[in-house]
């Protein structure tokens, strides 16, 4: 599908209002109503491959284990001992058991209680029937995504044909694991982040070394994937000699899956993510993240990394704490999107779509 094919209004598409990225109620709005309904990237599957492998992450104010139970594969739970409430586990390892640091109860990696100190005390207490409470938690294509909602359809019923279109761009996709990641909190509204990533109208004049580097800007694109809520990024390789590294042998493609995920393929088969998880109303923080064929990082994927953090990666940080600042000034009036039915580089038709799905999910 073309830009052109899914571009009906005759006037311009103006701008959100600043509420959507500044007003408390509009945030609160927004996790309850996307981010705790919907697919986000948690982590990938070779960070926790071996049974009793865990870690942690949170969404805004709803903490999460993902944990690889040597029966049932990897869980993931919400983060809270069924006692009293205190956080059970912090960070990343590997054990039997997660024990709460406040009083000890401790759960094995089905998420059962196992052992409550002294419990044995008090009469009709029956530890079968406490458990940690599940999440949903799928593994696409080696990435693991949870989803807050118990009721949420399947990755594949939600995203249909993506899952091949990914194995088309990336064969071997499902081999890669876990080389690198880096983080920033952002200092902006999650939306102006999200945004950012998804136009490359100003590429040309912020990125120059993105724009020679790892795409074509001449065959560069980003368009929705038919009615799906994901946004298909696609550009062949550089054409010229300004090229990071060998960007032969496959052509540079990205999937952001709405409303925070995008696992990314730059030329030549360097396969990356995006996830984007909010602080707050007006911060979130990004995860950058990196694989290989065995998880090390060699010296192509360095010369990657280094250019990314070095350039687009910090180029975006410094755009999108403007923006934010921007959008709170009394004098920001949204103006018209440059909604380009001929597609390409210089269009802001994704922005468009982005809006769609966040005023019809909040408003």
């Amino acid at each position: 599908m073309t830009s052109h094919d899914v571009i009906q209004e005759q006037a311009p598409v103006m701008g959100l209002d600043a509420r959507y990225f500044n007003d408390r109620d509009v945030f609160e709005r927004t996790m309850d109503e996307v981010f705790y309904k919907s697919w986000l990237l948690a982590c990938h599957s070779s960070q926790v491959s071996k049974p009793g492998d865990y870690l942690t992450l949170s969404i805004y104010d709803q903490d999460v284990i993902v944990a690889n139970d040597k029966d049932e594969g990897i869980r993931a739970f919400y983060n809270v001992c069924q006692h009293r409430g205190h956080k059970l586990a912090q960070g990343s390892g590997n054990r039997k058991l997660l024990v709460c640091p406040y009083h000890a109860w401790s759960y094995d990696l089905k998420g059962q209680l196992r052992g409550a100190p002294h419990a044995n005390k008090v009469p009709g207490f029956d530890a079968s029937k406490i458990c940690l409470t599940r999440i949903r938690v799928e593994n696409f294509l080696g990435f693991i995504f949870i989803n807050l909602d118990p009721e949420a359809k399947t990755m594949d019923e939600t995203f249909p044909g993506i899952r091949e279109e990914i194995m088309t761009l990336c064969p071997d996709v499902e081999e890669r694991k876990y080389a690198y990641h880096h983080t920033a909190d952002e200092g902006c509204n999650w939306f102006v982040a999200v945004e950012n990533y998804n136009e490359c109208y100003h590429c040309g004049h912020c990125h120059p070394s993105f724009a020679k580097g790892v795409i074509d800007p001449a065959t560069y694109n980003i368009a929705p994937y038919g009615d799906l809520q994901v946004l298909h990024h696609t550009s062949l390789p550089p054409q010229n000699q300004d090229s990071w590294y060998d960007t032969s042998g496959a052509d540079y493609g990205s999937f952001f899956f709405w409303p925070a995920s995008s696992i990314q393929f730059y030329p030549g088969g360097v396969v990356n993510s995006f996830s984007w998880r909010p602080l707050e109303v007006d911060d979130v923080r990004v995860f950058r993240t990196f694989y290989s064929n065995d998880g090390a990082v060699d010296e192509t994927l360095q010369t990657v990394i280094d250019n990314d953090r070095d350039t687009t990666f910090q180029e975006d940080l410094d755009i999108v704490k403007q923006v934010q600042r921007g959008i709170n000034s009394r004098g920001y009036v949204p103006g018209p999107l440059v909604v380009n039915p001929e597609g390409g580089i210089n269009n802001e038709l994704p922005v468009m779509k982005l809006h769609e799905w966040l005023r019809a999910a909040v408003d």
